[in-house]
């Protein structure tokens, strides 16, 4: 589990963080800027992890699609 907290970390820090640095010296604008990207990162960024086709709101979504087709 570690492993996956670390690489999550990574691309915070890659994707975001460093992009944004400036913003560091208004804490609470920072944090909300970051809450709106990991909102974006959950909904509408298509992941590796699911052949870069969904996003984990939308694989979610397609698996209970798949449950009640299947049910």
């Amino acid at each position: 589990m570690n492993a996956h907290v670390e690489r999550f970390n990574r691309t915070i820090q890659e994707e975001y963080i460093d992009y944004h640095l400036y913003e560091l010296l208004n804490t609470e604008q920072f944090n909300h800027k970051l809450m709106d990207w990991l909102i974006c990162y959950n909904t509408r960024r298509a992941h590796y992890a699911f052949k870069n086709k969904y996003s984990p709101v939308q694989y979610m979504l397609y698996l209970e699609e798949q449950t009640v087709k299947n049910s």
